[in-house]
């Protein structure tokens, strides 16, 4: 695969794909039902990614580690955006998060739906219903000032559904409630775990 897939990428992979470990019951159905995988934060071997697998209940997670070759395609959360969910509470949101994020984001500042409304828009599969958050990932390289991420929560709290959002940035994933707090370290998700940091923006 020419593109390294992300954290939160979605990844269909091959009908028998070498998943190493046994699989638990639930997660073979799932993937027999429908061949696609979640790329996690964790460490990655070469030539190998982490990816996890979802069942039906929200407790059905599985970690596997997949091979690049076993990956027929991968779908950024940046590629869902404009389509729109089954349930349509989930699609009004969706359309009005847009119209907030157009304002409060620089043009080229990435973002998507992740979650069960991600992988729903990327598989057909009807994974999100009616008690589901909406959970999204905005990529920012650059700084986001704690101001700006304030505005955005309130301005998602007034939704109908619940946003979660996280922020990809150069420490890892933060979350955007998080950030927008006056002060204090924030926890950043790594390949390697959680890690406490001051500016996600500084590295080292």
């Amino acid at each position: 695969m020419a593109v390294i897939p992300r954290p939160h990428d979605l990844l269909r992979l091959t009908p028998d794909a070498a998943l190493g470990d046994a699989l638990p019951p639930w997660a073979s159905a799932s993937l027999a039902a429908c061949p696609w995988g979640v790329v996690r934060r964790a460490p990655r071997p070469p030539g190998l990614v982490p990816v996890g697998v979802r069942g039906p209940e929200r407790w059905q997670r599985h970690p596997v580690l997949l091979p690049v070759g076993e990956v027929t395609c991968s779908v950024p959360p940046e590629e869902l955006r404009e389509r729109r969910p089954c349930l349509p509470r989930f699609a009004a949101a969706l359309s009005a998060v847009a119209l907030r994020l157009a304002t409060e984001l620089d043009g080229d500042t990435g973002w998507g739906p992740v979650g069960s409304v991600g992988f729903e828009l990327a598989t057909g599969q009807p994974t999100a219903h009616p008690e589901s958050d909406l959970d999204l990932l905005i990529r920012t390289p650059r700084r986001l000032s704690r101001t700006r991420a304030a505005r955005l929560v309130a301005a998602f709290t007034g939704l109908a559904v619940r946003v979660d959002c996280q922020l990809e940035t150069p420490a890892g994933g933060v979350g955007l409630t998080e950030w927008a707090r006056p002060g204090g370290l924030v926890l950043a998700r790594t390949d390697h775990g959680p890690r406490m940091v001051r500016d996600p923006w500084v590295c080292g």
